[in-house]
């Protein structure tokens, strides 16, 4: 395995872990020191879908990271459907760090 177990990712996004915290008709997503990072206006208790988009976003770093842990396992040979998923896992990380585009 290339990465090593207490290697810091590099990241420009607030670092994780993110929580959940709910804020009158708000819920706001948290940083590791209390700080904002996102919020999801008239999130209400029976609404599921506001609450997988809560829980979705404040495991985003997480996701991340273990996306980019995986990479330095990618095959040199694989097959289409192999391809495919690498190609999303690097797509996934190029969006989520703004290098898209680039």
């Amino acid at each position: 395995m290339n990465h090593k177990q207490n290697e810091t990712m590099t990241h420009t996004h607030t670092p994780g872990p993110w929580h959940i915290g709910k804020r009158a008709a708000d819920v706001a997503i948290y940083g590791p020191k209390g700080e904002e990072v996102a919020k999801i206006l008239g999130f209400f208790n029976d609404d599921e879908e506001n609450k997988a988009n809560a829980r979705l976003i404040s495991a985003s770093p997480n996701l991340l990271e273990a996306l980019q842990m995986l990479m330095p396992q990618e095959p040199r040979e694989a097959d289409s459907y192999d391809r495919a998923m690498w190609d999303n896992a690097r797509a996934a990380i190029a969006k989520a760090t703004g290098k898209e585009d680039a």
